[in-house]
């Protein structure tokens, strides 16, 4: 009897949890779906693209966008670009993620911005010397982090009905049954507390990959090589007069 009563309280506890989930995204609908067609990043008044985060609006919270960009820049001095890359991370707040130095490539730096800081440090790296190539991209992740954090709340009442019922029940069947699926609830828990953590994460801190290179410096030419160099331009121009 007590082994029918124990199942019969399981089953209780999903099926108010599935009716759970129903209600609250019955609820949330209209009002999450309006707040899906906002707008956000966009670009200022002289065209010029904006990486930062939506304003808030309506009671709404910012859209939860993860920034990530790529560049190349060809530098004077790549020793000297890294000191004042490292330096510009970390006056707006960011660190270096992780480095990578070639005498052949030149010197790669993951920065990890704030990402209300991101725009003006991608604008001042940019700025270190000649953009060789160039890549930004941004992910939403409200809706991942939205559907996470609901599911998470179910599982939570679902744990803590299961522990009501650990403490309740007398057969060791019983107990194990429930530890069991207790210990599955709160692999689960774990499991999306990481994902909000990492999510939560990604979105406070823009990621910056910069690739510094060193310019090539033209060879010094002695006298003869001048001469060689002025016997070829007036070849050249023999035969091409405009490029």
């Amino acid at each position: 009897m007590k082994t029918i009563l124990a199942r019969t309280l399981i089953l209780l506890c999903l099926a108010a949890l599935a009716a759970g989930c129903a209600t609250k995204k019955k609820m949330r609908g209209p009002s999450f779906a309006a707040e899906l067609a906002r707008p956000s990043a966009g670009y200022d008044a002289s065209g010029t693209p904006t990486y930062g985060q939506a304003e808030t609006r309506d009671g709404f919270s910012n859209r939860m966008r993860i920034w990530k960009a790529a560049i190349s820049v060809e530098v004077a001095d790549v020793s000297n670009a890294v000191v004042q890359a490292i330096a510009l991370a970390e006056q707006h707040g960011g660190y270096v993620e992780s480095r990578s130095d070639n005498s052949y490539t030149g010197t790669t730096l993951k920065l990890r911005l704030p990402s209300p800081a991101f725009s003006n440090v991608l604008g001042a790296a940019e700025a270190l010397g000649v953009v060789m190539a160039r890549r930004v991209e941004t992910e939403d992740v409200t809706e991942q982090y939205v559907d996470t954090e609901a599911r998470l709340k179910n599982k939570l009442v679902l744990r803590d009905r299961l522990r009501a019922l650990l403490d309740k029940a007398t057969e060791v069947k019983d107990v194990l049954a429930i530890e069991t699926e207790l210990n599955r609830v709160q692999g689960d828990v774990d499991s999306m507390e990481a994902r909000i953590r990492s999510l939560q994460g990604q979105v406070d801190y823009a990621t910056l990959d910069l690739n510094l290179k060193q310019k090539e410096k033209e060879p010094l030419l002695g006298p003869l090589g001048l001469v060689c160099k002025g016997l070829w331009w007036t070849v050249r121009k023999l035969f091409v007069l405009r490029d």
